[in-house]
């Protein structure tokens, strides 16, 4: 691997808002990653996006890097303000970028990165989360399906896109119409970072999440309010559970949501009770 500079550029996670809350707004950000990939000089190694708060390693200048994510996040306010009415609410939020000085440090980063659902609570392989870039990389030539982006119409592109940003015309557009991120992740390097899937496999089973936010100083604060809380929870449990709605649960499956809520969302006891109807006594118990 020739020498290149990486870099690690996360936000700080939103305290009493969500950046993404449901299907619709995550596509929109997957689309903001790959217009902003065609904006600026770097390479994306690997993403993840929260509902709070992203995460991207990426290769290239410093300057780059730093445009790169400061662009991403004025995008994201922009869809803020257009979907939530919310557009201030990433106003103060600090882009931060760190630099990755050797190979150890670069593996390890991009373990941390893609394992964010895991540590956020999520019950799911990293390569199941749909908002990440995990699912990318060991594929063997896999090419994805649906329509190369010049077989759309310019209006009609810079619609999926919210973006009057031009993609190449290779870029392939799936039928819910999400750039592939197989179209702009640079995975030939990190196969050859991990060389092999048992080494990128091993990294993603360890755990060093508070070590990386206490170097890195970007612990997530989270508190969310009440009807943004629901939202997410909602999120949340279609992935986890496969259902609608918090009545669907079984008495195991809220068990087990009290202690995600509390992961994921750092949410108070009254907050759990409220939202899963289990008295006080037992949420003490759980969490």
């Amino acid at each position: 691997m020739s020498a290149r500079e990486f870099y690690h550029v996360c936000s700080e996670g939103l305290e009493k808002s969500l950046i993404f809350r449901n299907r619709e707004e995550f596509m929109t950000g997957m689309n903001y990653i790959a217009v902003c990939a065609c904006k600026f000089n770097v390479c994306i190694l690997c993403f993840c996006l929260m509902g709070n708060h992203f995460h991207f390693i990426l290769s290239g200048t410093y300057e780059d890097c730093w445009r790169f994510g400061n662009e991403y996040k004025r995008m994201c306010a922009m869809m803020m303000k257009r979907l939530q009415g919310k557009g201030e609410a990433l106003r103060n939020v600090e882009v931060q970028i760190k630099k990755i000085t050797d190979r150890n440090y670069l593996e390890a980063a991009i373990a941390y990165v893609l394992r964010n659902p895991i540590a956020a609570g999520f019950r799911l392989m990293p390569h199941q989360y749909p908002w990440s870039s995990a699912d990318m990389y060991f594929r063997g030539g896999y090419t994805p399906n649906g329509r190369r982006a010049d077989d759309f119409p310019v209006r009609k592109l810079m619609h999926l896109l919210k973006s009057k940003t031009t993609i190449p015309g290779e870029y392939v557009i799936d039928k819910d119409g999400m750039v592939s991120p197989l179209c702009y992740i640079d995975y030939r390097t990190v196969e050859e970072i991990f060389s092999h899937p048992s080494r990128l496999m091993g990294l993603l089973s360890s755990k060093k999440e508070a070590e990386f936010e206490l170097f890195l100083g970007i612990a997530d604060k989270y508190n969310p309010d009440m009807e943004e809380l629901k939202d997410s929870v909602r999120e949340l449990i279609k992935i986890e559970f496969g259902v609608k709605a918090v009545s669907q649960l079984s008495m195991e499956q809220k068990i087990r949501l009290c202690s995600m809520m509390r992961r994921n969302f750092r949410s108070s006891r009254k907050q759990i009770a409220f939202i899963t109807r289990l008295n006080m006594e037992t949420i003490n118990k759980i969490v």
